[in-house]
């Protein structure tokens, strides 16, 4: 018997709902963090860990949480801040810390409330200022902002950050204090913590207390949140973005809300040999063991591992349980609901397997799943099958019981939800029977139910919570037009099984509406109503069918139903009759209604047409486009007092009284040009049609340009400064304006909707505390008043830090110097401790190039020989903007590692003409791999100026009389300088040859032996015309079949070269008939190109065709052509000489009759056929050897007399007469 121990945890049970960090515990299956195993040789132990769960922080979630600091604020390792916007130096971090996909164990502390994994800016100036809201690439990036703001901290205070990391490994925290920082300005303090999670990664920020900035504050914002490194996600608090905020005893969590990373799970002995994989395993040692799991998270590109030991004491001692198996089960249990399951106790089963209370029993549907143990099952089928009890004793062993099932379910209720309208009057109180409709719903027999019973709740119904039961008379007593209640009913049968099926009734009374207003459209007092279209208005969407009648008794009646009605202004209001029919449960019903039809005239406008000459107006801001107000012309279009609606359309098309292209705002229409502009006035659903013509042309337009005034806090104190008048010379687009500058008033304002209006201008003079903010100059002309409004930027920039960096260059040409372009961003970022776009580098070779400012011309192709070792590098983002100089220090790449740099491409130049065809790609696989990236020039200097590449490499036409014997590969690879690779041609001779066509005579053999020794092969392949190798010899013999044939030749230089010949036969005479004139004569009939001579022996060739009195016998007939020694084909032919006597008297002596040497007409019959003097046939035969008669008809002798014979031979009749003589 197999014998495991078994696991109770599941696997579903090990994953936590929320980010939780634990350590991990490996567990036997009584949760012993050491195991015994007792069971002996082959048995296994189930061993367990529980699985901490993490997620990518490739995105946060935020959210508040009670607030608890992990420690007093004023604990941990002193960072000695005693200064004001600075960073601190590189701060180690004790484990691996995952932030917005990237992994870091370092950062900085900035004094002014956050810190950041940007560790460049260790030791820098921290700017205090918040330049923008959250997220934006103007805060700091790669940070975390506990509360950033302008914090100062002094050593004549207890101010100071502090550090530290509380709790063990994989749980630790991090946490950094900044403890009564005070508000720069104020005498206000701020105390604070920021916390990083090991394993989780989450961040808390804690806060004791914030207070809000006094009026002395240099800056006043605060900032909670995050940013990414490229400044583009950030994450922050509501209300805790930029602004003014005060908080005391405030905590935040972020949560990394990225996919769940789920570790790889690796069990090892203590061996270190892997004995298996995932949350839970079977161990099967040998012998006293340790076990380890490890856990490996893939976390941001870096792996976190977690790890736990079991011991297990390893004996012989134990045994499985002795357990009754196998073991059968009767039973026959409902199934309720007919779904072929139920919830099942698997316990009643536990007694016949066995009585011992400390066993622990499991049930599960297959073997397998029983050994490998863990969740069990719940629930039974019907039917005849199998189920697993596996037993597990206290000393770990465990025997697994059959238990044979035979479920039988007893018979099921089928039944249907089903849904019942009734039709009533909206007040009644209506009684619903649910005993009438049950019987509906079922499928079964309804003779099978014995008990039925309804609830309101399907929960009370499947319990059954019988004192929530309802009696089945209902009555139904809300009032409404539309009423719905729900139902469920539980049918029961004999054997207490049940099903639970829903009742849905729908009350409704049909209503209408009554009232309806029919535009008179035309104003001429009659409008012919199409009924069918007032459908929806009148009943929407209750079940009905809707029709019309001119009275109330033929609605009632439901004849003469009318489909128009003819309204005018001497009818209307007029009255027609709706009728409502509704398909119900307790009858069809009907209501007929009244419905009041009132025609309403469409309003009467004063003017239907208005044109307004605008004459020459201002394009105010130059933008081809000035806001016009067509509201002005209600009054003008309709002077009268009545209120109606007006809504105003580009387009209108009368014939269908169709508006398009509506006009949102109609105070403020932007014209463009000369146009027209319809009127929809409305009373309802009536409405009249008015056009306004607008005619205008616009005055010349003020010109200018939005501008940027900067200026550089060398101070790092904002600040600044600024005359915004400045800005006009340059905003002021002298060229294409009518009016000069000072023709126009120039006023300021700090929005652009107070430039456009003229209110609330501002001072000229504006001092900044930002390091950019925008106002707005309105431009007006003193001749037209005409305007245009357009930006002044102020931006105050801090000199940009420029500092240490090196780069890794490659003579990425292969001239032997290398080349680098200086300004790409992957260098100029690690330049200057604060990336902007608007940051300009200058490079200089030598430090007294920067003092006499010689920067470097094309930094974009650097290259100087020789090359550097340094270079300097200055920062500005506006001219003059700078901070002191830095070194850029130049270290080489390291070169591809290719296999060798000379290769070797020999090449047979098939025609020995120079002219190859080459595959230059061949060596790629030898000289790196197939990854890196190969190109190839003619010549070096191509190579080094990038022209002339080979294109086509894996098909190079080579010439060697006007090429040169060489091939120049660059070979580039990620990570590696590109190498420098020959490829040296050669081109090997050919051993051509040329072989004439060989003939021979049909049917006789040649031998074909070409002397090809000033060639010097070593190998001969010749091959026949079915491509088949018949020798591998200098010569083929023997050959007589026609074809084309092949001889392959490799010489020493191993090229080979494939000749191909023709094998053909002579032209030789064809016999096509012999015609034998007489028994002993033929004529050789033959065709052929050339005289023919003939021959019946080979030897002796005569010009005639004719043979006579040739000897009787077989003749073979010969042709040829006249001097040619290659005979045709042969032909055999027959001369005869016939025995006209036949004495059958068995002397031995003409007793037969016999025609012999048939057989050389190989396969044709020869026929003879013998008569008697009277005509009557006394023998037939047929023959391809010889004929024979012994004078017999019937087998009775014939009588002596002649007898007439007829031979039928291929290539002649003969004929003539036999003497008989029979003298018996």
């Amino acid at each position: 018997m197999k014998l495991i121990i078994a696991l109770i945890a599941l696997l579903s049970t090990q994953f936590f709902n929320s980010q939780i960090c634990s350590p991990i515990t490996a567990t036997d299956i009584f949760g012993n963090t050491s195991a015994q195993l007792t069971c002996g040789t082959g048995a296994c132990i189930e061993l367990t860990t529980n699985v901490p769960t993490t997620t990518l922080t490739t995105s946060y979630k935020v959210a508040p949480q009670t607030y608890a600091p992990v420690i007093p604020f004023d604990q941990g390792t002193p960072l000695n801040a005693n200064s004001d916007d600075s960073f601190s130096g590189v701060i180690p971090l004790p484990f691996n810390f995952c932030f917005y996909g990237g992994t870091y164990n370092k950062f900085v502390i900035s004094t002014n409330g956050f810190i950041t994994f940007d560790t460049t800016q260790a030791g820098l100036s921290s700017n205090p200022n918040l330049l923008a809201d959250n997220p934006s690439p103007l805060l700091p990036k790669n940070s975390i902002f506990g509360t950033m703001q302008d914090l100062i901290f002094s050593n004549t205070d207890d101010s100071e950050i502090y550090y530290s990391v509380v709790g063990t490994a994989p749980c630790r925290k991090f946490v950094i204090n900044y403890y009564k920082a005070r508000l720069t300005g104020c005498t206000e303090t701020s105390t604070f913590q920021i916390v990083l999670s090991e394993f989780s990664n989450e961040i808390e920020i804690n806060i004791e207390n914030k207070p809000l900035p006094c009026a002395t504050a240099r800056f006043k914002e605060s900032l909670i949140g995050t940013m990414n490194a490229a400044g583009d996600d950030g994450l922050s608090p509501t209300g805790r973005n930029r602004g003014i905020w005060q908080t005391d005893n405030e905590s935040w969590k972020y949560t990394p809300d990225g996919a769940i990373v789920l570790p790889s799970i690796t069990w090892k002995n203590a061996a270190g040999q892997t004995v298996g994989s995932g949350a839970t395993i079977n161990a099967c040692p040998t012998q006293t063991d340790k076990y380890t799991v490890t856990l490996n998270y893939l976390v941001c590109g870096s792996n976190f591992t977690l790890s736990d030991d079991i011991d297990i004491t390893y004996s012989t001692g134990g045994d499985a349980p002795i357990i009754n198996s196998p073991i059968n089960y009767n039973n026959t249990v409902c199934d309720n609901n007919a779904d072929n399951t139920e919830v099942f106790d698997f316990n009643t089963l536990t007694s016949l397997i066995t009585t011992d209370p400390t066993l622990m029993v499991r049930y599960y549907s297959s073997m397998a799943a029983a050994e490998a143990g863990g969740a069990g099952i719940s629930n039974i089928r019907g039917g005849q099958y199998t189920v697993y009890a596996r037993v597990t004793n206290r000393s770990g062993c465990f025997s697994i019981g059959i238990v044979n099932m035979n479920i039988t379910f007893l018979d099921k209720i089928e039944a249907i939800d089903i849904k019942k309208l009734y039709c009533f009057d909206g007040t009644e109180d209506f009684t619903v029977d649910l005993n009438t409709i049950y019987p509906e719903m079922l499928i079964s027999p309804i003779s099978d139910i014995t008990k039925v019973t309804f609830y309101k709740t399907e929960n009370d119904a499947t319990v059954p919570n019988e004192i929530e039961s309802v009696p089945p008379i209902q009555i139904l007593t809300d009032d409404g037009d539309h009423l719905t209640y729900v139902y469920f009913v539980r049918f029961e049968n004999s054997d207490g099984c049940f099903t639970v099926k829903k009742i849905t009734i729908e009350l409704r009374n049909p209503i209408a509406e009554k009232e309806h207003d029919i535009c008179d459209f035309q104003n001429d007092g009659t409008e012919n109503v199409t009924l069918n279209i007032l459908n929806g208005a009148i009943a929407g969407s209750q079940p009905v069918t809707v029709s019309y009648f001119s009275d109330a008794t033929s609605a009632n009646a439901d004849t003469g139903e009318i489909t128009t009605f003819l309204l005018t202004s001497s009818n209307s209001p007029a009255v027609v009759y709706v009728r409502l029919d509704m398909e119900a449960d307790n009858g069809d019903c009907y209501r007929v209604y009244p419905i009041t039809l009132t025609l309403v005239g469409s309003p009467v406008l004063s003017k239907e047409a208005v044109t307004a000459n605008l004459g020459l107006i201002c394009d105010n801001n130059n933008d081809g486009s000035e806001p016009y107000d067509l509201t002005q012309y209600q009054t003008e279009i309709y002077s009268g007092s009545e209120v109606f609606t007006y809504t105003y359309y580009r387009n209108y098309d009368s014939s269908t009284r169709i508006f398009s292209n509506g006009i949102a705002d109609p105070t403020a229409f932007p014209l463009t040009e000369s146009t027209d502009v319809y009127v929809q006035i409305s009373r309802g659903a009536c409405y009249a049609v008015a056009k306004i013509t607008i005619n205008f042309n616009f005055l010349p337009t003020v010109k200018i340009q939005p501008t940027i005034i900067a200026k550089c806090d060398k101070g790092y104190d904002y600040g600044e400064t600024y005359d915004l008048n400045e800005a006009k010379a340059d905003m002021f687009i002298t060229a294409q304006n009518t009016d000069t500058l000072a023709d126009m008033d120039v006023t300021y304002y700090a929005t652009r909707e107070d430039a456009v209006l003229g209110t609330n201008s501002v001072s000229n003079l504006q001092t900044t505390y930002v390091n950019t903010i925008t106002f707005w100059a309105r431009f007006e002309s003193k001749n037209t008043h005409c305007f245009s409004v357009s930006s002044i930027i102020l931006k105050t920039y801090f000199p940009p830090k420029a500092i240490p960096s090196t780069i890794q260059v490659c003579d990425s040409n292969l001239d032997g110097n290398p080349e680098v372009n200086l300004l790409l961003p992957q260098y100029t970022r690690n330049m200057v401790s604060e990336t902007d776009p608007e940051n300009h580098f200058m490079f200089f070779l030598t430090e007294a190039d920067v003092l006499s400012n010689n920067p470097i011309q094309d930094p974009e192709n650097f290259s100087p020989v020789p090359f550097p070792n340094r270079i300097y590098v200055l920062v500005e983002n506006l001219v003059g903007c700078f901070t002191l100089p830095s070194t850029i220090d130049f270290t080489s790449g390291p070169v591809l590692p290719v296999t060798s740099d000379n290769f070797a491409l020999e090449q047979c130049d098939e025609a020995n003409d120079g002219l190859e065809t080459l595959n230059l790609t061949q060596f790629e696989s030898e000289i790196y791999n197939s990854t890196a990236i190969y190109s190839y020039y003619p010549t070096l200097d191509d190579l080094n100026k990038n022209t002339n590449k080979i294109t086509t490499p894996t098909a190079y036409s080579y010439n060697n009389k006007i090429q040169p014997p060489v091939i120049f590969v660059k070979v580039e690879s990620t990570s590696f300088c590109p190498a420098l690779v020959q490829i040296n041609i050669t081109l090997k001779n050919t051993p051509a040859f040329e072989l004439p066509p060989y003939y021979f005579c049909p049917g006789v053999g040649i031998r074909i032996e070409p002397d090809l020794s000033y060639l010097s092969p070593i190998e001969y392949i010749w091959r026949n015309p079915a491509g088949e190798i018949i020798s591998t010899g200098k010569f083929i013999d023997d050959i007589k079949v026609e074809g084309q044939y092949s001889l392959t030749i490799r010489i020493a230089n191993n090229c080979t070269y494939t000749e191909t010949f023709d094998v053909l036969a002579y032209e030789v005479p064809i016999i096509k008939e012999l015609d034998g004139l007489s028994a002993t004569s033929y004529q050789v009939i033959a065709t052929g190109s050339r005289k023919i001579v003939y021959s019946i022996d080979g030897i002796t060739w005569q010009d005639s065709n004719i043979f006579e009195n040739l000897t009787p016998g077989p003749v073979r007939f010969y042709v040829r052509f006249e001097n040619s020694d290659c005979l045709g084909l042969t032909r055999d032919g027959l001369s005869v000489n016939i025995n006209n006597v036949i004495t059958p008297n068995d002397d031995g002596v003409n007793d037969r009759w016999i025609f012999k040497d048939l057989d050389v007409f190989k396969d044709i019959p020869s026929t003879v056929k013998i008569y008697d003097r009277n005509g009557v046939l006394v023998y037939d035969q047929s023959s391809t050897s010889s004929f024979t008669w012994d004078g017999t008809f019937n087998r009775r002798a014939l009588p002596t007399a002649s007898y007439w014979y007829i031979i039928t031979l291929p290539d002649k009749v003969l004929t003539g007469w036999i003497l008989l003589k029979n003298r018996n």
